[in-house]
């Protein structure tokens, strides 16, 4: 086999400072900027929209006219509640006034008469026998719900 030549880099034989030196640029000055007329251009405004908070607003808004219809009934139910007062006011004042008239139309004693004549006797002079009577109690209906605590109670007794 044969063998491999032994590297040398070129390292061995530079000499730091012999190299030669690199100029510096020289500066420049500098010259103004050109400056362009502004140019003004149309600006875009952008609006941007949060679904969410356009959903709460609508649904602020619809709340809002819920309540105002709301209110407008109540004091509609409210007129109409004070009219059928003052109706029935009224009317309790005729009945009044219907009553005296009916029961100042008629004579008791003619009627007293006329009773005793056909066969009517006072209650003074009746016997009055007391009876207790005792309605029987209707069975209660079976419910839905009834049939379904009776299912479970069974099925986990």
């Amino acid at each position: 086999m044969t063998r491999k030549p032994e590297i040398q880099y070129v390292g061995q034989f530079y000499i730091h400072g012999s190299e030669a030196r690199v100029l510096a640029p020289e500066k420049e000055q500098k010259k103004p900027k050109t400056r362009l007329p502004l140019q003004y251009l149309e600006k875009i405004e952008k609006i941007y929209i949060d679904p969410v908070a356009l959903v709460g607003i609508a649904v602020a808004v619809f709340m809002l006219v819920v309540m105002v219809l709301g209110v407008v009934q109540m004091q509609d139910a409210w007129a109409e509640y004070d009219r059928m007062e003052q109706k029935l006011e009224t009317l309790q004042t005729r009945n009044i006034q219907l009553k005296h008239q009916y029961r100042s139309s008629y004579d008791l004693n003619d009627i007293r008469e006329k009773a005793i004549a056909i066969g009517m006797v006072p209650m003074s002079e009746v016997e009055t026998v007391t009876v207790m009577v005792t309605a029987p109690q209707a069975k209660p209906v079976r419910t839905f719900w009834d049939d379904v605590t009776w299912f479970f109670s069974g099925l986990f007794a």
